[in-house]
């Protein structure tokens, strides 16, 4: 956060995704939306620091591929704000390896892939206070 842009949360979007696979995106937002909830979606480090900086989220959804640093950078980034507000979500296909390297003082839930996207995505829904 910078002192001449400080965060707002006028856009009012629930969700920040951070995901590059298109297919699992495409599931993950059809699945959010049909349970009322908002989303943006980036698909890398860079972009998600970026509107993290502009916009508080209820949610974080990350991506943990523990040979990218993309998915940590993000975790690393929310707990380096302070933002207390936002719940992290971590996705993951590497299995139960991925959790060394998770800090799991921000990214307190760890959902392995393929997702179960009803369980998911009612888990997000729960954590946005949107049931």
């Amino acid at each position: 956060m910078t002192p001449d842009r400080p965060k707002t949360a006028a856009r009012d979007v629930d969700i920040l995704l951070v995901e590059d696979d298109a297919a699992l995106v495409r599931l993950i937002v059809r699945a959010l939306h049909a349970r009322g909830l908002t989303t943006d979606v980036v698909g890398d480090s860079t972009e998600a620091t970026r509107l993290l900086s502009r916009s508080e989220y209820k949610v974080v959804v990350v991506d943990i591929v523990p040979a990218a640093a993309a998915g940590f950078e993000v975790i690393d980034f929310i707990k380096s704000s302070g933002a207390t507000m936002t719940h992290v979500v971590a996705v993951t296909a590497c299995g139960p390896s991925a959790l060394d390297r998770i800090d799991r003082s921000v990214a307190k839930t760890l959902f392995f892939k393929p997702l179960n996207i009803e369980h998911f995505s009612s888990y997000v829904q729960t954590l946005a206070g949107r049931r």
